[in-house]
């Protein structure tokens, strides 16, 4: 996971330092890269969300409370930006664009069945990802492939537990119907 910043560190950005600013970026940058890549699914997107989710925290670190986690607060802002992408113009424009770069670094170039098997998996996960709303796959990111406590999704999306759970249950309920339709293929070839 990411490097926990310490409070000194947030105390030095908010008083204006440029450096420990630049600590707090390269103590999170992996992780906010990884939850918008995640949410949105786009390379070239993705690093922009987090561009932009960066600046937006430089801009309003003055605002920062210390008795919420710095991670919790990032997080919000990078789900905000994902939603607000999913809301523009571009996204709809974008709407049938598949994106699997990720799918070159997971693969195994030595063996071009389980390649094709990984391509074809991860084909899956993100056109059973676009059956989703935006608010159900930002919960089922957080939650279930970010691994984050109850508590703290809701937090980040200012939704109720029940709220979450209902988006959850629904997110995961059409995952599993995609993933188990692809396995039911998958396994018809054997």
């Amino acid at each position: 996971m990411h490097s926990p910043t310490t409070p000194e560190v947030i105390k030095a950005a908010k008083a204006g330092s440029v450096k420990a600013f630049e600590t707090i970026v390269d103590d999170h940058q992996v992780f906010a890269y990884r939850v918008a890549f995640r949410l949105i699914g786009d390379t070239q997107e993705a690093e922009d969300i987090v561009q932009e989710s960066f600046i937006s925290l430089w801009k309003n670190l003055d605002r920062y409370r210390a008795d919420l986690k710095l991670t919790t607060w990032l997080y919000r802002i990078i789900v905000n930006k994902c939603l607000d992408y999913f809301k523009s113009t571009t996204t709809k424009q974008n709407k049938n664009k598949v994106a699997l770069q990720f799918a070159v670094a997971l693969a195994d170039n030595n063996n071009p069945e389980k390649e094709f098997e990984s391509n074809e998996l991860l084909k899956v996960i993100h056109d059973a990802s676009k059956l989703l709303t935006p608010k159900q796959r930002a919960v089922f990111v957080l939650r279930d492939l970010e691994g984050l406590e109850v508590s703290e999704v809701c937090e980040i999306l200012s939704i109720s537990a029940g709220n979450l759970k209902s988006n959850l249950y629904y997110a995961r309920l059409a995952m599993s119907e995609k993933l188990k339709s692809f396995n039911e293929h998958e396994t018809s070839y054997l």
